[in-house]
C-alpha cells in the first residue's frame, strides 16, 4: 500500500500584484490554517516517508510549519517545478520517486492539487481551499504503476472552524 497526501498551500499575503507570486509568504490567517491541519493530521497519526514542497514561499512555508506539527525529522525536498505545474509533471514526479517511500506528502499550488485530487481519487471536490489536504492510497507495488486510488480523506480548515 502507497499514499500520497496532497496539501494545498495554506493563504499567502497580498495579491499577485503585492509581490511576485513566486514568493509571497503566508498571512496570519495561513500560518493558523497551517498549525490547524499539522494539528489535524497529528490526530489522523500521519506518517510521510518524505515531504516534497513547491520552493515557492508560501508551499514551503506550509510544510515547514507541518513537518514541525507532526515531528517529521527527515529535510523536505524543495522543487522548483511543482510551481506551474501539470497534472502530468505531477504524475511524472510521483512516478519517478524512490520505491522504498511507501507515504509521500506533496505540497503545492491549485488549480493543479484540485485536479490531480480528482484525477487520482476519482472523486469531485466542488472547492479546494487553502491547506486543504487530500490522502489517496493506492494498491501498487511500485510508483511507476501508479493508475486510480482510494480517497481516505478530503479535509480543509473550514471543517474545524467554529
Amino acid at each position: 500500500m502507497r499514499s500520497i497526501t496532497f496539501i494545498r498551500h495554506a493563504h499567502a499575503s497580498g495579491g499577485p500584484f503585492s509581490k511576485a507570486d513566486f514568493d509571497r509568504p503566508l498571512s496570519q490567517l495561513g500560518i493558523d490554517e497551517a498549525n490547524l491541519m499539522g494539528n489535524i493530521l497529528v490526530e489522523k497519526q500521519i506518517n510521510f516517508d518524505q515531504i516534497i514542497s513547491s520552493s515557492a514561499n508560501r508551499a514551503i512555508s506550509t510544510a515547514r510549519i507541518i513537518k514541525k506539527q507532526i515531528s517529521f525529522t527527515d529535510k523536505i525536498i524543495p522543487k522548483k517545478n511543482i510551481y506551474g505545474a501539470s497534472s502530468a509533471d505531477l504524475i511524472y514526479l510521483i512516478e519517478d520517486l524512490n520505491d522504498n517511500i511507501n507515504s509521500v506528502a506533496l505540497v503545492g499550488h491549485n488549480p493543479t492539487f484540485h485536479l490531480i485530487s480528482e484525477q487520482l481519487s476519482g472523486k469531485q471536490f466542488s472547492k479546494y481551499p487553502t491547506c486543504s489536504i487530500a490522502k489517496i492510497n493506492f494498491d501498487i507495488e511500485s510508483w511507476i504503476m501508479l493508475s486510480a486510488g482510494k480517497l481516505e480523506y478530503f479535509l480543509f480548515p473550514e471543517l474545524y472552524k467554529s
